[in-house]
């Protein structure tokens, strides 16, 4: 087993002592339970599927020294230009103070020396440069994998999450009687004959003349 589950269950008990140190409705304590719950899923991801995050453990530790490694680089070049550059200048210096008629045959071959391990030098820095990018991308994708291990079991344990107030509730709208059209009122068309009529029709048409019947009711 990781020393990470000691880790975990060592983290856990220190907070819920200082949770339960302060009010229950405090923002300090409501952080603190933010924080355990988080590190109980974790605690239980290792419980329940302790290979796979082994795995992923080991695969960013692993990433994590070969990207500290690129980092610091290879250091027996850097001194052994350095070193033989300044014993190539001496040299150097003390042939042609000496005035010999030779070429500096030992100055020669010490500055052929360094300028061979700052070759090498400059050949391990973009070899290194390259590893530790690898070794980057190799950490993201192990840690990709180590939350989404955790983000599985978290959604195992609350797989609901209840939503806002304002988003459950919507407002009904009330309900309103559709307005009636504004109509004249329409007036019944007086009728042609019977007792309506004669209670109805009021004066006669101005057209229409007595006939000679009722002429000669009159006169009698």
């Amino acid at each position: 087993m990781s020393a990470r589950v000691a880790e975990l269950e060592s983290q856990i008990r220190r907070l819920v002592r200082q949770r339960d140190a302060q009010p229950a409705d405090t923002f300090f304590a409501l952080t603190h339970q933010q924080k355990i719950d988080a590190l109980s899923v974790e605690l239980i991801a290792w419980q329940l599927e302790p290979d796979e995050m082994l795995a992923a453990e080991n695969a960013i530790r692993a990433a994590a020294r070969r990207q500290r490694r690129a980092q610091t680089g290879s250091s027996r070049w850097p001194v052994v230009s350095g070193a033989a550059g300044i014993l190539g200048g001496v040299a150097t210096a003390g042939h042609l103070a000496a005035d010999a008629g030779g070429p500096p045959l030992i100055g020669g071959a010490l500055l052929t020396a360094a300028a061979a391990a700052l070759a090498l030098t400059a050949a391990d820095r973009a070899r290194d440069t390259r590893e530790a990018l690898q070794a980057e991308v190799d950490m993201d994708t192990a840690q990709r994998h180590y939350a989404d291990v955790v983000r599985r079991h978290a959604r195992a344990i609350a797989p609901l999450r209840p939503l806002a107030i304002h988003q459950e509730e919507t407002p009904c709208p009330s309900p309103q009687s559709p307005a009636a059209p504004s109509r004249p009122t329409a007036i019944n068309p007086a009728p042609r004959s019977g007792p309506a009529a004669a209670v109805t029709g009021g004066h006669p048409r101005a057209g229409s003349r007595p006939s000679a019947a009722s002429s000669s009711t009159a006169v009698a």
